[in-house]
């Protein structure tokens, strides 16, 4: 016998007993007959797999904790964790009820004795069940109990440092007022000093010793960092580590390949933000000192990543690792735009900046986010991986109000160069494409659009012989490379086949 279309709205695809007899004799009666499933007290499901019915119980949890335990508060770990634990379970405060499981199948409700909802906590639509608040949250993850039930203490820092670089200091301290006002109805004294204690750690206003993490030791001093971003960046990493990737020898090395080279990768680099002329003018300006009256600045915008990929001081010049690496950074800003002043060169940025939707990492994020993501790259295998790795974390953190593009690539090359192996163009042509490819890490988390194109491009640069200027410019004009629409034209390899 099939449900009823009113009974399959009653709660989608779970069914609860209530004070009508006649409904739950109903009910009974249908899980005889085998249409409904017994799931636990009061609880009826459409019949159906294992796997479905755990899915059905999972997706209306709330409902079954509201049925089982009405005016209960999901709290301590659940609180934490979207409600379901990674051990499948519920972790519900009730003041009458504790230390007591209700197992249904695939989710437990772990019932613990604690106050009635609080001010802050939210009830859950129509619903007879509350969400603890977020100070509450804190309090009761930070006392004894079962590991299981509660927060790690990384967890809770983790968690605190989200805060204040969502909301600043103040921010922090908000939620230490409101945690103090919760701390008798909930008899946490202790979890407050606690609280307290970490919370006074970030703002600097305790001694050390409280913090765990290495955000927190971070912040402490003074530099807070972007843990969204390490995340994102620990992605990358990860990937890089087990990669195949191209392996090609420096195919411009020295003399004059080594000069082309660098002006085709100034040229481009400086094209694609902006920074156009003729590659007759840009020749002149780089390889015959000619500048260009009119455009004084955007001259030696070109001149500034020539200089940095071609001089024997700055060519291989990785930034070293750890709290160094914003220095190092900073001076090759400086030379790269040293005239242009309105761009603040050698500065880190003082307001936030984006490309389209993406906000990049806030200013007072910037130093303690490259030291930290810079540490990740020598986890790296050193070359290609390492100098992807590079790039990207340049041009996600972007430091600086100008230049981030450019710098990202020159950090990139120069990783490349310190292995002996070759340095990377990204053309005209593929701009577009490669932006995509690093929208699609920062946006969607995925790595691999960005390693493939890279690689790519770095097997694309080596196919041209370098040793004559007219003749690479003409070659890599048969190839597309300077061409801008992706429409109208396709990026070719040096031999003329389509390139990937």
């Amino acid at each position: 016998m099939s449900l009823s279309k009113a009974e399959k709205r009653q709660s989608d695809d779970l069914f609860f007993s209530s004070a009508d007899p006649a409904r739950n004799r109903n009910l009974q009666r249908r899980a005889k007959e085998g249409v409904l499933t017994r799931v636990g007290p009061g609880v009826y499901v459409e019949s159906g797999s294992e796997a479905e019915i755990v899915g059905k119980i999972h997706r209306n949890w709330q409902k079954v904790a509201a049925h089982a335990v009405p005016g209960a508060v999901v709290s301590h770990l659940s609180a934490f964790a979207s409600g379901i634990t990674a051990s499948n379970e519920i972790v519900l405060s009730h003041p009458t009820r504790f230390n007591r499981r209700i197992r249904y199948p695939g989710l437990t409700l772990v019932l613990t004795k604690g106050p009635s909802p609080q001010p802050g906590d939210l009830r859950l639509g129509s619903l007879d069940l509350y969400w603890a608040s977020q100070e509450r949250a804190l309090l009761e993850n930070l006392s004894r109990g079962s590991a299981t039930t509660r927060a790690t203490r990384d967890a809770i820092e983790e968690r605190l440092i989200t805060c204040l670089n969502a909301n600043k200091e103040s921010g922090l301290n908000q939620i230490r007022d409101r945690a103090r006002a919760l701390t008798e109805p909930l008899g946490a004294t202790a979890s407050y000093a606690a609280l307290n204690g970490l919370i006074g750690a970030l703002l600097s206003t305790h001694s050390k010793g409280v913090l765990k993490t290495r955000a927190g030791l971070a912040i402490a001093p003074g530099t807070p960092i972007d843990m969204e971003r390490i995340h994102l960046f620990n992605t990358l990493a990860t990937e890089l580590r087990t990669a195949i990737l191209p392996d090609i020898a420096d195919v411009a090395a020295q003399g004059n390949t080594r000069i082309y080279f660098a002006f085709l990768e100034s040229y481009f680099s400086n094209f694609v933000e902006g920074t156009r002329f003729s590659v007759e003018e840009a020749e002149g300006i780089v390889l015959r000192n000619q500048i260009v009256v009119q455009r004084p600045k955007d001259s030696h915008d070109i001149l500034g990543v020539f200089n940095l990929a071609h001089r024997t001081e700055t060519r291989a010049a990785v930034p070293p690792v750890g709290d160094d690496f914003v220095d190092v950074l900073q001076e090759h800003h400086r030379v790269m735009l040293e005239r242009r002043p309105e761009a603040n060169p050698g500065h880190l940025k003082l307001e936030a900046n984006y490309a389209g939707t993406t906000r990049f990492v806030e200013p007072s994020h910037v130093r303690g986010t490259l030291a930290e993501g810079s540490r990740l790259a020598l986890t790296i295998p050193e070359g290609i991986g390492r100098a992807i790795y590079y790039l990207f974390l340049v041009a996600e953190v972007h430091p600086f109000a100008d230049g981030n593009g450019r710098l990202s690539r020159l950090v990139m090359n120069a990783e490349l160069s310190r292995c002996g192996r070759s340095r990377i163009i990204i053309p005209t042509l593929f701009h577009p494409q490669f932006v995509d490819c690093l929208r699609a890490l920062t946006q969607g988390g995925r790595p691999g659009p960005l390693i493939q194109a890279l690689s790519r491009m770095g097997s694309w640069c080596a196919a041209f012989d370098y040793a004559e200027i007219t003749d690479v410019v003409l070659a890599m004009r048969g190839a597309n490379a300077f061409e801008e629409s992706a429409a109208d034209f396709r990026l070719l390899n040096a031999d003329g086949s389509r390139a990937a």
